[in-house]
Parts: C-alpha cells; sequence; structure tokens
C-alpha cells in the first residue's frame, strides 16, 4: 500500500521525532515483504476476481526530518505476472503541515486496562471542494502514537461529503508472530462516504518496519452488501544489514 503514496511529500500527521514513526525508527537496510489480496465479490459473497500483490519495502536512509524506502511490488492475477515496479519514496517527519494547531486541549484514552494520557490538536485543510477538520489524539509514551483519529470532509454548501474515525482499540496484546511472540496493537478505521462504507482493521508491531503486520479491509454498499475484501499478512522481515533482504 506504500505505492500508493507520492514520491515526495510532508508527512499528514506531525511526529515530534523520527522514534515516532514506524519506518524512521528502524536502522537503514531494514526492511519487510507482504502479500496482499484483493478481491471483488458479488451479492451472494462469491469471489468473482482476485488480485495479489507481493511487496518488498526497505528503508535507504534516515534523518532527523525525513526518511526514504524502497518499494518493489509484483502483481498476479491467478498465476500470471501482469506488473512489476520499484519506486523510491521521499517523507518528511517532524514538518508541522498547513492548517496545524497547537495542543488544544489534554485527556485520557482507555483501551483495555491502560489509561493513556494524551495531547489532543487538530488539522485543518482547505481546498477549491471543501475543508477538511480532523483532530488527532497523541501520545508521547506509545507506538502508535495516534491513539484516535476523527476527520470529516464538508464541501462548500456545508454539506459532509465523508467521514473517517480511526481508534486504537486493543494496547499489549501478545501475538504469535512468525513463530516469535509480540506485543501487539489492533487498530479499527471506519471511512463513510457516498453511502459505502470502508472498514480497516489491523495489527501493529512497532518490533516490525513499517509496524502493520496484518490487515482486512471490508467495503460495503449503501445497500450494507458487501462488495470487496482486501487481506494483508506479513511473509518476513529484517532489522538493520545483518538481515539479508529476499530481493
Amino acid at each position: 500500500m506504500l505505492c500508493a503514496f507520492p514520491a515526495t511529500g510532508k508527512a499528514q500527521e506531525w511526529l515530534r521525532s523520527k522514534d515516532s514513526h514506524a519506518w524512521a525508527k528502524f536502522q537503514t537496510e531494514s526492511w519487510k515483504s507482504v502479500r496482499v489480496s484483493h478481491s471483488l465479490l458479488d451479492e451472494s459473497g462469491n469471489v468473482t476476481s482476485e488480485v495479489v500483490t507481493l511487496t518488498t519495502t526497505e528503508l535507504l536512509e534516515t534523518s532527523r526530518n525525513q526518511f526514504t524506502l524502497s518499494v518493489e511490488s509484483t502483481v498476479k492475477i491467478g498465476e500470471q505476472q501482469v506488473n512489476h515496479s520499484k519506486q523510491r519514496i521521499k517523507r518528511e517527519i517532524n514538518v508541522k503541515g498547513e492548517g496545524f494547531s497547537d495542543v488544544v486541549e489534554t485527556a485520557t484514552i482507555k483501551i483495555g486496562d491502560y489509561e493513556m494520557p494524551v495531547e489532543v490538536f487538530t488539522v485543518q485543510y482547505s481546498t477549491k471542494k471543501g475543508k477538511r477538520h480532523s483532530k488527532i489524539y497523541s501520545s508521547k509514551e506509545t507506538m502508535p502514537s495516534v491513539l484516535r483519529r476523527e476527520t470529516v470532509f464538508t464541501n462548500k454548501k456545508g454539506e459532509v461529503e465523508y467521514k473517517t474515525t480511526s481508534n486504537v482499540v486493543e494496547y499489549g496484546i501478545t501475538k504469535e508472530i512468525l513463530g516469535k511472540q509480540m506485543q501487539v496493537s489492533r487498530v479499527v478505521t471506519v471511512h463513510e462516504q457516498n453511502g459505502s462504507k470502508t472498514r480497516t482493521d489491523e495489527l501493529f508491531c512497532d518490533e516490525v518496519p513499517g509496524g502493520i503486520i496484518a490487515q482486512e479491509i471490508s467495503q460495503t454498499n449503501s445497500e450494507g452488501v458487501l462488495t470487496s475484501k482486501t487481506l494483508l499478512s506479513l511473509i518476513d522481515y529484517g532489522i538493520g544489514s545483518s538481515n539479508n533482504n529476499p530481493r
């Protein structure tokens, strides 16, 4: 999914340092390989088509203010390879973008048995089509650092065109990852637009480059019928130059 990122650009959310970033905190040459399958479904829930993408992402460079990734992907339909791509992605880290507020309040978020103090700030961004407003709950002590995000986009008429909510719903749970017991968090994001709904349920582990180790995305139409499903699974990963990248 990193392939959807622009080659350069500012981070969508401000992070205090590279230690808060799921990629930039690692040594260079750290990498991760994932498998993503995207399936379209008919009204009965049967798969009508499936596209599989195998992606390996490697951290090439990192500094206080930015990081650079190499992303290599192979797309398959059935047994046939239909596309292969490789690109470099450079992103900024601790730069506040347009519309970022100072901290507007402090609060406490409770997740299971954990109570996390958070700082709350807002991000407003205007375009020719309307205005996007986000409220972000950020912790200095956790990874992921953003524990909650609420975003609403309104058009020029003041009508809500879409809204997105994201919450860490489980924190510090133990899962087996490639044969090793590790601590993970579960993040659920719901995006609603034009009557359709996209729900993303993912596991995040701060010991793995990029953080996300598993993900399920389900999309339903305005009638509540499931139309597509995307599954991401971790294949392998390595930390720094001591681990051989399979590429």
